[in-house]
């Protein structure tokens, strides 16, 4: 556990895109027991993650099963140092490299962290497929940076290849993150905005109630 906390401060204390809310990821983390992360990128969050799952705030909070974290990306990640860390651990971890909207969901989560294509036309698909597994929290990273367009649009990408490839139409890619929230909110009154930070790229915290 020693290996994690440091590696956990370290990272909350290095310069990176989502440095400064790890702290908050941490928080949330503490108030479950299975978490779901899409989008692990460069094994960043993961560690406030499972760091956060391993103190609970509470017994309750922590369940009565061994923590669980699923780690998903759309391309391998290198988590090497990760599976080191917590195989010796209580805490499960599983990883599957795969677009996130095919994935099979078995058993519910407490919490999903979507970091993956900042576009309205995916967003507006994750928060569809995982809300309804989800008993307490989503949150998803990028909401200040995105919000508005859609990063295919920040990074000068070819929609029209993208839409090809995706499926997805080329409206939905231009467009940002902030609709697809607005609009989950606005059609599911069983989750409200919890929190909401415009701080590095920004991160938004969507808890159920019902």
């Amino acid at each position: 556990m020693e290996a994690l906390a440091s590696k956990y401060q370290g990272l909350c204390a290095t310069h990176s895109d989502i440095n400064e809310h790890l702290p908050t990821l941490y928080k949330y983390a503490k108030e479950c027991n299975r978490i779901l992360e899409t989008g692990v990128r460069g094994c960043v969050s993961s560690w406030a993650l499972a760091y956060g799952l391993l103190n609970p705030v509470t017994h309750e909070a922590g369940g009565h099963t061994t923590p669980y974290l699923f780690m998903n990306d759309i391309e391998e990640c290198d988590i090497g140092d990760f599976l080191a860390c917590t195989q010796n651990l209580n805490i499960q971890v599983e990883y599957q490299w795969i677009n996130n909207l095919d994935l099979s969901l078995n058993e519910p989560v407490d919490m999903v962290f979507i970091d993956t294509w900042h576009i309205y036309g995916q967003l507006k698909r994750e928060l569809a497929k995982f809300a309804p597994f989800t008993t307490k929290y989503i949150l998803m990273h990028d909401t200040t940076i995105d919000e508005v367009d859609g990063e295919s649009v920040r990074f000068n990408s070819d929609v029209e290849e993208q839409s090809q490839k995706s499926g997805i139409p080329v409206d939905e890619i231009r467009c940002g993150l902030g609709k697809a929230i607005d609009e989950f909110l606005q059609n599911n009154p069983e989750w409200k905005l919890k929190d909401k930070f415009t701080n590095n790229n920004g991160l938004t915290v969507l808890e159920r109630v019902i």
